[in-house]
């Protein structure tokens, strides 16, 4: 008799378990985040109770639910709801324990929380913490991200050579993703994603912004014009990723004209060269580009 109503308990359990579910899909389908956030926890606490709090299953829904905190924290980033996206990457951090890909995504989300609140050598340490996660995996969705993210933090800290490094970091692995290494101005194959090609495109400016720093002007215009070039032919000359960038290359221009006379006099040959040089074509890659991608663009001063 106790094993029949054991048995009882278990099939109840699980059909509780899996209507929690189906609920869970059905409000992600609707985009009812949040909703589906609540409706995950309630299931990761039945799982606890079901199959034990150290169970695979337990550590699998754990890995769903905090990518889902993720995913919500940086909704809420883009609304400066700060609270919300604390408690959210806070519960992120637990879930990841087991979930290193995981755990690396919400130290990279926490830098970029702490960065807007102005908190910098946090937001570095935070960044710190993911390169390493993301250094002892065999794949990582984006490490050119992180690197550009630190990149951007260290360039406002003004710490420009470690800058410099990281963005040239983050160029050498979005070659190797996006090219297999060619140069992307140079090769003529199937165009790649919108949102990555935004990321290379910066990442060549952010090059630029901190060889300006470091006074390489040279180098530094040289850099800005590849990001411009890259975003110009990919993405178009109207996407608000190519504007920024073409504006920022354009006041990178006057500044450092305006600081270096040999600059001045290589510009002005290298004006002269363009207008006689043949014009590249144009290959438009495709989707579109994520609302967070400006946030690693790095400022000029």
């Amino acid at each position: 008799a106790n094993l029949k109503l054991q048995m009882a308990e278990d099939n109840a359990e699980l059909l509780a378990l899996q209507r929690i579910d189906e609920t869970c899909t059905q409000l992600q389908q609707q985009g009812n985040y949040l909703e589906a956030l609540e409706c995950m926890e309630r299931g990761l606490v039945l799982r606890q109770h079901f199959f034990g709090a150290d169970s695979e299953e337990v550590w699998r829904a754990c890995k769903v639910v905090g990518e889902m905190c993720n995913l919500l924290a940086m909704t809420y980033l883009q609304q400066e709801d700060f609270a919300m996206v604390l408690e959210l990457l806070k519960k992120a951090e637990i879930l990841t324990e087991r979930d290193p890909p995981g755990r690396a995504v919400t130290f990279n989300n926490l830098a970029c929380y702490y960065r807007r609140q102005g908190k910098l050598h946090a937001s570095l340490q935070y960044l710190q913490k993911a390169l390493k996660i993301e250094g002892r995996l065999e794949k990582v969705d984006n490490p050119a991200d992180t690197h550009l993210n630190a990149c951007a933090v260290l360039s406002q800290l003004g710490r420009h050579q470690s800058a410099l490094e990281h963005s040239q970091s983050a160029l050498i692995l979005l070659q190797e993703e996006l090219f297999n290494g060619v140069n992307p101005l140079q090769d003529e194959t199937t165009p790649p994603k919108a949102d990555r090609i935004a990321v290379l495109a910066i990442a060549y400016h952010n090059i630029g912004v901190e060889q300006e720093f470091l006074k390489k002007f040279d180098q530094s215009l040289s850099s800005y014009r590849k990001g411009v070039e890259v975003a110009e032919r990919y993405l178009g000359p109207d996407h608000s990723i190519t504007v920024t960038l073409r504006n920022s290359t354009v006041s990178a221009r006057r500044a450092i004209v305006a600081k270096d006379p040999q600059a001045r006099a290589q510009l002005s040959t290298k004006q002269a060269k363009q207008k006689t040089g043949k014009k590249k074509k144009a290959s438009r890659a495709t989707g579109s580009v994520g609302e967070g991608t400006e946030a690693l663009i790095s400022p000029r001063g």
